[in-house]
């Protein structure tokens, strides 16, 4: 996979200073992420890619991908929504179902840190998905990821529609394990409640002072599926910050002339939505790219070209900071 760079610099009006929320990662998944994801661990102690990570390397059943992917959300409520799925029904219903979504390195200056997040499992009680959510304080191998912050339950046994009749892992249920409730929809089926988002959060305080990974790692056996959206990590960065006052918004290419497939290269200095836009010679345009929303700092992506006709075209970046533009060539 093609490694895009994810921020872990600071968001902050005139630069940053020891009192201020600092945001250290964020994901909303708005748009596919899984190109800017390394499908392995590096195993360094300031890795600062997303890491989505199939570990088990067996084939989902249905054609589903065997690692986390990109889709919408399970219930009526939410399919306008995008989130991270991961399978845990495998062909044959092998066991062993091991996908890691780990954050980029996160260096946590003082005990303001915390971490919030959204889940739901496909359905509740029958084959409800549980997840574990793990800290490094190392590196991102999956063997460092020895602290738990949270546990949610996954099925073990039971059936009907009596929640009492089940067994689950341990860990907390979604929706309290009580439905109905704000986090379930009915579907027909009192064992097949379709589960909504439900919030999460945990403070990350025990951290001061480390660089620390964390990991949403669905370990469900022969389950269904689950999904996580609005992974958000704030705190006070320790590391060296940039004071976004001081850089413009810019943009790099390359190469240039190309044939299959142009790296765009460019600086936010404040979180913004980001659209890339492709015109040709004449002024129309020819791509358009819906990016979502980018934390400030550098970003990279690949701008596939080998559907073009060869010729000059420009590209052009817009967001909140203003609009930046280079001229490319198509050979």
């Amino acid at each position: 996979m093609k490694r895009l760079f994810t921020l872990i610099l600071i968001i902050g009006i005139g630069g940053f200073s020891a009192s201020a929320q600092d945001t250290l990662a964020y994901e909303n998944f708005d748009v596919d992420p899984t190109s800017m994801q390394s499908a392995f661990p590096s195993g360094t102690t300031n890795d600062v890619m997303w890491t989505n990570f199939d570990e088990d390397a067996l084939m989902a059943a249905n054609g589903r991908p065997g690692n986390w992917y990109w889709t919408a959300g399970y219930a009526t409520m939410d399919t306008m929504n995008r989130v991270f799925s991961s399978s845990s029904w495998l062909d044959g219903f092998a066991p062993g179902n091991r996908n890691w979504l780990m954050t980029p390195a996160m260096p946590l200056a003082d005990n303001t840190g915390m971490l919030s997040w959204t889940s739901a499992p496909f359905q509740f009680p029958l084959y409800a998905d549980g997840y574990t959510v793990l800290v490094s304080t190392t590196d991102n191998n999956e063997a460092s990821f020895t602290d738990t912050l949270y546990q949610s339950g996954s099925y073990l046994s039971g059936s009907g529609g009596n929640v009492a009749a089940y067994t689950f892992t341990p860990g907390d249920l979604h929706g309290g394990g009580n439905p109905p409730g704000p986090y379930f929809e009915f579907d027909s089926d009192s064992s097949r409640w379709l589960c909504l988002l439900e919030p999460h959060s945990v403070s990350l305080a025990m951290y001061a002072g480390q660089t620390i990974y964390v990991a949403f790692l669905h370990d469900s056996d022969d389950d269904n599926l689950m999904s996580i959206d609005d992974i958000l990590v704030t705190g006070t960065s320790g590391a060296v910050g940039i004071n976004e006052n001081e850089i413009d918004l810019s943009l790099s290419t390359f190469p240039n002339p190309a044939s299959e497939s142009v790296q765009l290269s460019y600086y936010l200095p404040k979180t913004s939505a980001v659209n890339i836009y492709l015109y040709n010679i004449n002024g129309e345009k020819v791509k358009e790219i819906l990016r979502g929303t980018h934390m400030a700092g550098e970003h990279n992506f690949v701008l596939n070209v080998n559907d073009l006709a060869s010729g000059q075209y420009l590209v052009s970046i817009e967001s909140r900071n203003g609009t930046v533009t280079k001229n490319i060539i198509v050979e």
